[in-house]
């Protein structure tokens, strides 16, 4: 019976950087930890996948924040004339003052049109934030600057349009269907995830990854294409001079590990 190699354990062998164990990265860890205890938000950080997950909180978080800060620097701007306009007027005001804010921030479109700026809310609240912010002046919306973790949904129910937008930091190469792949230049490192989990390629540290390369690279890794993967790791240096010399000799079939959607 032949044993199979996992290309992800093989590069580790070789490539030894972690997301996780990166100082910066550690950091950030720390601040969302803290940042979301504050906010009532659930927190979990244990592995690349629930890190890309939280970055995508992260800037949900910022963009509720920036929105709601610049409604309340509208709104005072325009104090002397607010009591004496009514709902509507109030609305079309406010959607002309953040129009260009909410141009600038990180968004996409859902699959029924609603634009997403915040994805651990559902459709309904981010169609208020986008074009109806007015509303959070009553009552019964108001709370939601303060208290709202019981309003969050887990952004998954996006499928992977957080990742497209650029919701995490790193770079979005290619998907298919659930199945995409992130990069981070920064540890040389690829990601094969689904909705539900995530497997790291670590290159050589010390590798220069041209964008025609690492659309490459995505595509091997979608598409399960073992040979042409290696051949070009091999042949532009993407992989240490040791790991090249071992791939000469293995003996062992490498294999992509199963990730399912």
């Amino acid at each position: 019976m032949i044993k199979h190699l996992a290309i992800d354990r093989w590069l580790r062998k070789f490539h030894r950087q972690q997301l996780l164990k990166t100082k910066g990265v550690k950091v950030e860890i720390q601040w969302m930890k803290d940042a979301f205890k504050k906010e009532g938000l659930l927190f979990s950080c244990k592995n690349s996948h629930e890190f890309f997950k939280m970055q995508v909180v992260k800037t949900s978080l910022s963009n509720k924040q920036v929105l709601e800060k610049a409604y309340d620097q509208v709104r005072n701007k325009l104090i002397e004339i607010w009591p004496t306009i009514d709902y509507q007027q109030r609305n079309h005001l406010m959607n002309i003052e953040l129009f260009s804010i909410k141009e600038a921030l990180v968004k996409f479109e859902s699959q029924t049109g609603v634009w997403i700026m915040i994805p651990f809310f559902n459709e309904l609240l981010n169609s208020l934030y986008h074009k109806e912010m007015v509303v959070f002046e009553l009552p019964q919306f108001y709370r939601l600057y303060k208290q709202y973790a019981k309003e969050c949904v887990d952004p998954i129910i996006y499928g992977i349009e957080p990742y497209r937008a650029g919701f995490c930091n790193a770079a979005f190469v290619c998907y298919d269907k659930n199945r995409f792949v992130l990069y981070l230049d920064s540890l040389k490192t690829l990601y094969l995830c689904t909705l539900k989990e995530t497997i790291e390629y670590p290159l050589y540290e010390k590798s220069v990854v041209s964008s025609d390369m690492l659309n490459l690279l995505g595509k091997c890794l979608i598409e399960n294409d073992v040979t042409q993967f290696m051949d070009v790791c091999s042949a532009n240096s993407l992989i240490s001079l040791k790991a090249v010399k071992s791939y000469k000799k293995i003996k062992n079939p490498l294999i992509f590990t199963n990730i399912t959607d």
